[in-house]
């Protein structure tokens, strides 16, 4: 069986609490700051950019298990060419958390079951940016793979 993956790099900024909801008594303990950041100047990225996001599909994305899981009933299903939407959060100091599939209804179980594995594998991003400083952004981005 052949199989094939492709990268997809549009991006979305999600809508949040904006950091200006953090509650007082947040501030007056002095606990970290876990709010999201609605509105930044600068969008999250993968260090490196889009070449950089590619070759760390091509390294790690294995979809092996989702081609082989597949059958004519999962192929009617799903389909051949898949896309996984991945939400998660890009944290001041570039770490990724909190990921989650979006559309995890219209694409294989076990197709799913890598995405998050190699989201959660990510290397840290670029945090998105406002008045130049790093705060934690919801960030949307897309990982396609066509099983054949």
């Amino acid at each position: 069986m052949k199989w094939f993956w492709l990268g997809m790099c549009s991006c979305v900024l999600l809508s949040f609490t904006s950091k200006g909801d953090i509650p007082v008594s947040k501030i007056m303990l002095g606990l970290q700051d876990t709010s999201i950041v609605e509105h930044v100047d600068v969008y999250p990225q993968f260090r490196g950019g889009v070449k950089k996001w590619n070759e760390f599909l091509g390294r790690n994305l294995d979809i092996r298990k989702a081609i082989y899981a597949m059958d004519s009933a999962a192929y009617v299903d799903y389909g051949m060419k898949q896309t996984a939407i991945l939400e998660f959060t890009v944290c001041e100091n570039g770490d990724v958390c909190d990921v989650a599939i979006v559309n995890q209804h219209k694409i294989s179980p076990e197709f799913a079951k890598e995405a998050l594995r190699v989201m959660r594998k990510s290397p840290k991003w670029k945090p998105g940016l406002v008045e130049g400083k790093p705060v934690r952004t919801r960030f949307r981005q897309s990982v396609t793979a066509i099983l054949e």
